[in-house]
């Protein structure tokens, strides 16, 4: 009975933490570690994020409220960045000490004790990172333990990006570029020998004026308009679908894996046209076509898929349109950044219906606020959710915060499935 006690305590803990994750990405664009992105929905409603000045009582919560299976379940094997106080630094939590890294902020007060604190958490395994990274007379003591340093490429000019370079990496300390916005920043940083880059340059298209879109990319935007079509019936769609026996069998393959959970297992493809509907084949079908294309990471389809589900998840509860039309527009949100075009030019080649377009391209309707409820809490922008209007629906901030976690748990198995 105590352990049920425990349990459920930890579960009402866990539904009054709001909580982002930001990935961070190494030099080929896969997923090193997430930083995370939190705050106390029960105590303030102002935004607390990476760059927070020193609010230990919210750190806390956040580490009392995971404890070690809750950081896995956010995480999975790879490294929490988190912005520890000087009063944390001195506390820290009893997790493994090689699952999480601790940020430095740059603000906090560095003495002879602090020095101590962290070179024992570093001979126990803990990465430490200096945040937001200035030369002075608080960083300066802190250099030689540091294992990676922040560098926020927005607040310095391309000359001291560069000048961090020459200085840090024969030092063997880790640069991480933070706020990178574009792929030229990011390709810029990389050239210099950044190893991680964090920002939101993946999920901005790369337009080069004057380029043709590509071949491959062009198939899969005809494909999706073929799909979303008003009228297309359900063997128009098995014809398209069968015409790339890649996608057919990619499906049929996630029709049948766990994601779906069904009992009896489809052996065709119009089979499964028929058993899951119009409305899932297009955006299944949208999502594994998206897949296709080889110059585009893995993470930026991940990020389609919370996005999706999260979408979905809102909509659920908001109603006036089926709940996988909130998932196309979760999806299709990042049509520009996989197809790298402007979302408008996109979106006129699709001819898909006004709803849809005022949705995706200015947050307006029902489903607009789905979506804009989404990518502020993907950001970690909590401040900026509208809750009140919200409320309307039942949506509260326990219930995005349980949705938020349900669509990162579902998108890490979509992915193995896909």
């Amino acid at each position: 009975m105590a352990k049920l006690k425990s349990m459920t305590d930890l579960h009402n803990r866990n539904s009054h933490v709001l909580l982002a994750r930001q990935p961070i990405y190494d030099r080929d664009l896969n997923i090193w570690g997430y930083e995370l992105l939190f705050r106390s929905s029960t105590r303030n409603l102002a935004e607390i994020s990476s760059h927070a000045a020193g609010d230990a009582a919210t750190s806390e919560v956040l580490l009392n409220a995971f404890g070690e299976a809750g950081l896995y379940e956010i995480t999975g094997d790879r490294p929490a960045l988190i912005n520890f106080t000087r009063k944390l630094i001195f506390n820290l939590p009893p997790f493994d000490p090689t699952r999480y890294a601790i940020e430095i902020l740059e603000n906090i007060d560095t003495d002879a004790e602090l020095i101590r604190a962290l070179q024992k958490a570093k001979q126990n395994g803990t990465q430490l990172i200096l945040d937001d990274f200035i030369l002075n007379h608080r960083s300066a003591p802190l250099l030689h333990l540091a294992d990676m340093i922040k560098v926020d490429v927005l607040a310095i000019s391309e000359t001291t990006i560069a000048k961090y370079a020459k200085v840090f990496l024969p030092r063997n300390i880790k640069l991480l570029a933070e706020k990178v916005e574009t792929y030229d920043m990011y390709q810029y940083c990389k050239s210099l020998g950044y190893q991680y880059f964090q920002g939101y340059f993946l999920s901005r298209p790369q337009i080069i004026h004057g380029r043709k879109i590509s071949e491959n990319k062009l198939v899969v935007l005809k494909m999706l308009a073929e799909l979303q079509k008003e009228d297309v019936s359900l063997q128009e769609v098995s014809r398209i679908l069968e015409q790339d026996p890649q996608l057919s069998y990619k499906l049929l393959r996630l029709v049948n894996s766990a994601a779906f959970a069904r009992v009896a297992k489809c052996s065709s493809l119009q089979q499964a046209v028929t058993l899951l509907g119009l409305a899932h084949i297009r955006s299944w079908a949208g999502l594994i076509a998206m897949g296709t294309l080889e110059d585009k990471p893995e993470a930026l389809r991940q990020q389609s898929i919370e996005r999706a589900l999260m979408c979905q998840s809102i909509g659920k509860k908001i109603g006036h349109h089926d709940a996988q039309e909130y998932y196309t527009i979760g999806l299709f949100s990042l049509l520009d950044a996989f197809l790298d075009l402007p979302l408008d030019d996109i979106l006129d080649r699709l001819q898909l219906p006004n709803v849809f377009t005022n949705a995706l391209l200015s947050n307006e309707g029902f489903m607009g606020m789905a979506l804009q409820t989404t990518l502020h809490y993907e950001r970690g922008a909590f401040s900026q959710v509208d809750f009140k209007a919200l409320e309307h629906f039942g949506i509260t901030p326990e219930f995005l915060d349980a949705s938020y976690r349900d669509a990162i748990s579902k998108a890490d198995i979509l992915i193995k499935d896909l």
